[in-house]
């Protein structure tokens, strides 16, 4: 039987990463979401995207020698990962191996978290007038 699944080298080790139906419902039953939901938000929260990678580093034939999502991350950051673009545009590649997005919607979504990344950063390289607003400034009272 042939399966779907995103093929990522880490140094000299293939893995082999897909979210099954079961993985999909161990993301819904932990963080109280729909799988597609956990997808969009782990670039920005670790503890989502150590859930994730785990649950698509654990079905059954993959042949992953690393099925622990936190030691899997960090060997992500040991390779050079980093950045919610580079961990964004993973989880897109897992949810279209796993059947929760198309190849062109995840094509969009990297896109509209590259630009927005640019975005943030472009702000930084401006200099800012005395008198206005930081652009992502918090309210006080």
């Amino acid at each position: 039987m042939s399966r779907t699944y995103h093929s990522l080298r880490l140094g000299d080790t293939q893995y082999r990463l897909r979210l099954t139906i079961r993985g999909q419902k161990n993301l819904a039953d932990r963080f109280q979401e729909d799988s597609l939901q956990t997808v969009l938000t782990a670039a920005a929260d670790s503890v989502r995207m150590a859930a994730l990678l785990e649950e698509a580093l654990n079905w059954e034939g993959s042949g992953n020698p690393v099925t622990d999502g936190e030691v899997f991350y960090d060997l992500l950051v040991d390779q050079g990962y980093c950045g919610q673009v580079q961990f964004s545009g993973l989880a897109f590649d897992i949810a279209v191996a796993s059947g929760l997005m198309t190849a062109d919607q995840a094509g969009q979504l990297k896109r509209s978290v590259a630009q927005a990344v640019e975005d943030v950063f472009a702000h930084l390289d401006r200099p800012q007038e005395a008198d206005e607003a930081a652009p992502f400034a918090g309210q006080t009272d």
